[in-house]
């Protein structure tokens, strides 16, 4: 039996401009739908000489902030999510999966007009 999905609202920022980060320094933010610190495994017990640790060993904290930088290699996308490299080459399947899969629902809807 799997458990109901529990939606949690995380403010979502469309660009860095309206981000709510106002300290100096790279955002500390783990509350943060962008933030690269929240999906660490119980990041909120840490001890906060690790968890500053962390951030400075961190080339970003933000999602965006590496967005804008450009594209990444696999290698790096793995070390900013602190996930092996094979994880990420799996998710790059299913989004690639998803987008053929998108097109070729949007192709037959198209056919049928």
């Amino acid at each position: 039996m799997s458990l109901p999905a529990v939606r949690v609202y995380l403010p979502r920022y469309p660009d860095e401009t309206e981000c709510t980060w106002s300290e100096s320094g790279k955002c500390q933010d783990c509350a943060c739908r962008q933030s690269l610190l929240a999906d660490r495994p119980r990041i909120h017990e840490w001890l906060r000489e690790d968890f500053l640790e962390l951030v400075e060993a961190m080339p970003s904290t933000c999602a965006l902030e590496l967005a804008s930088q450009g594209p990444h290699l696999l290698d790096e996308v793995a070390t900013y999510l602190g996930v092996p490299k094979t994880l990420v080459e799996h998710f790059e399947t299913l989004a690639l999966k998803k987008l053929a899969r998108s097109r070729d629902l949007r192709k037959a809807n198209w056919d049928n007009y």
